[in-house]
C-alpha cells in the first residue's frame, strides 16, 4: 500500500473519492473511516517503523531509522558488497527500520534502491532527505560524528530531527536518488569544494568558503569538477564537525559500497 497524499485511492476496480469521504463515513459498528477500513490502517497513518512527515510534498513517510538488515538475512550484518547482494538474491530477506538496529553498510546505490523497493518503499532524493532531516541538531555529543564506528540506530537519542527521524547526521551516510555530472547538481553548477555559507531550498550548498561558518553549522561540501556521482547526505561517525544536515558528498560513485554508507527509505 503507498501512502500518499492524493485525492484518491484505487483497490482493485472499485475508486474511493477521498473528497467524498469524511470523519464520520464509517463502517456500522466500526470505528474509523471508510478509507481507514478499506486501506487497513487510520488516514494519515505511516507503516511500522515510519514515520509520518506532513510537511512532505512528495512522499508522506521515512523510515525513523536508518535500515537494517531484518533476521530473515542471510547476513544481518553485511561486511562487503557482496554480502549485501547475498541478501538481494534471497527473497526473504527484507529491511527494517528499528531502535537498537545496526545500520546496513556496504551497500551501493542502485542496491539501496533495490532493497526499498522490496518494502513497497524507494530512496529519498536528496531534497526529500533534507525535508525529513531539518531540525536535527548538528554537533559532536548530539549526534555520532566522532567515533571509530556506526552506533545502533537511535543510541543518540538527542539526534533527532523536527519530524522525528533519529541519526540523519552521522552515523553514516545515507544514499539520495541525485547525480552530479562534472560538477553540475540539479542543472546548476556546485560551487568549489569547501565549507557551505549558502545553500539552495534542498540544503544544497550554492555557495562555500575556507573558512567554517557557524550559521550552517560548519558543514561541509565535498565536490569533484569532473566525473559523475551520486550524493550522500549527513555526514558519518569520523566526519567531526563536518557532519550535517547540509553536508553534502557529491565525489562518491553510485558504485560504492563501505563501512560509512548506509540508507533509509521514503514512501
Amino acid at each position: 500500500m503507498k501512502f500518499l497524499k492524493v485525492g484518491a485511492v484505487v483497490f482493485g476496480a472499485l475508486i474511493i473519492t477521498t473528497l467524498g469521504i469524511s470523519a464520520a463515513d464509517t463502517f456500522s459498528g466500526n470505528s474509523g473511516s471508510l478509507l481507514g477500513q478499506l486501506s487497513g490502517t487510520q488516514e494519515g497513518a505511516c507503516p511500522a517503523g515510519m514515520t509520518e512527515v506532513v510537511v512532505g510534498k512528495t512522499f508522506s513517510c521515512v523510515d525513523t531509522y536508518e535500515v537494517s538488515a531484518a533476521e530473515t538475512c542471510p547476513n544481518t550484518s553485511p561486511k562487503t558488497i557482496q554480502d549485501t547482494q547475498f541478501n538481494i538474491n534471497d527473497l526473504a530477506c527484507i529491511t527494517e527500520s528499528k531502535a537498537d538496529g545496526k545500520p546496513w553498510t556496504y551497500v551501493s546505490r542502485s542496491q539501496a534502491q533495490a532493497l526499498c523497493a522490496r518494502s513497497g518503499k524507494r530512496l529519498p532524493s536528496s531534497d526529500e532527505w533534507y525535508t525529513f532531516s531539518v531540525g536535527t541538531l548538528d554537533g559532536n555529543k548530539q549526534c555520532n560524528t566522532d567515533s571509530s564506528g556506526a552506533a545502533a540506530s537511535g543510541a543518540y537519542g538527542i539526534c533527532v530531527s523536527a519530524a522525528g527521524v533519529y541519526d540523519a547526521v552521522g552515523n553514516v551516510w545515507e544514499w539520495t536518488t541525485d547525480d552530479v555530472f562534472d560538477g553540475t547538481y540539479n542543472n546548476r553548477p556546485l560551487p568549489q569544494e569547501g565549507y557551505v555559507t549558502q545553500v539552495d531550498a534542498a540544503g544544497v550548498a550554492t555557495l562555500t568558503s575556507s573558512s567554517p561558518s557557524q550559521e550552517f553549522e560548519k558543514d561541509y561540501l565535498w565536490q569533484n569538477p569532473e566525473g559523475i556521482y551520486g550524493v550522500l547526505r549527513g555526514g558519518f561517525f569520523g566526519s567531526g564537525e563536518d557532519a550535517g544536515v547540509y553536508a553534502v558528498h557529491a565525489r562518491t560513485a553510485p558504485t560504492a559500497a563501505t563501512i560509512a554508507i548506509g540508507f533509509r527509505c521514503v514512501l
